[in-house]
């Protein structure tokens, strides 16, 4: 067990200088050795946990993609009210936004790799899984506050979701680009006017 623990650490102090160069760097730049020098590592270890820079990008996003789950999960978790689950969402994306916006040339990166031709199916379906992981959380949230009499009984749970994680990319691109001051603040309005459409 003990070695199984000790792997998947590598694996992720890997992964975190791998983030680091492509985010700096990009996709196309970045070389492995790059990586490797970065995360202190030969490139022939790299290799042993990833066969090829596209493996390991693939990876970056499947981890990132993760931790954005992750932290979802965790800010929802000590409430039982489902409109606080639902701006307790949009507060992490805000969050994420601004804490994380060096990560979205990496992010535009996958978007783009993602239509290259050899390329296209893996990464679109990691892409279709982690938005599709997302959906589900936040339609699961709308239907028990239906069932609850919450939410209104004529509310389409799915076209919130898309609606909702849709609006995390676009507020994760345009914070990078514009970087708006008290994006934290035009979020929990933004909400707060859905929010209004949607509760009982």
């Amino acid at each position: 067990m003990a070695k199984k623990v000790d792997k998947e650490q590598r694996q992720a102090e890997l992964l975190e200088s791998a983030v680091a160069v492509f985010a700096e760097r990009g996709y196309q730049a970045t070389t492995m050795d790059e990586i490797a020098e970065r995360a202190g590592v030969s490139k022939g270890m790299l290799y042993i946990y990833f066969k090829n820079k596209e493996a390991l990008f693939g990876a970056v996003f499947r981890w990132f993609g993760q931790q954005i789950g992750e932290l979802m999960v965790d800010a929802i978790g000590d409430i039982e009210d489902e409109v606080e689950q639902i701006r307790r969402i949009t507060t992490l994306w805000a969050e994420v936004a601004i804490q994380q916006r060096e990560f979205v040339p990496l992010f535009l990166d996958f978007w783009a790799a993602a239509s290259l031709r050899g390329m296209r199916n893996d990464y679109a379906e990691d892409l279709a899984t982690m938005y599709d992981e997302y959906r589900t959380l936040i339609i699961g949230i709308i239907e028990r506050g239906q069932a609850k009499g919450t939410f209104r009984a004529e509310t389409d749970a799915r076209a919130i979701a898309y609606l909702l994680v849709g609006g995390m990319d676009g507020i994760f691109i345009q914070s990078w680009l514009a970087q708006p001051e008290h994006l934290d603040q035009l979020m929990q309005n933004a909400i707060e006017m859905l929010l209004q459409g949607i509760t009982t």
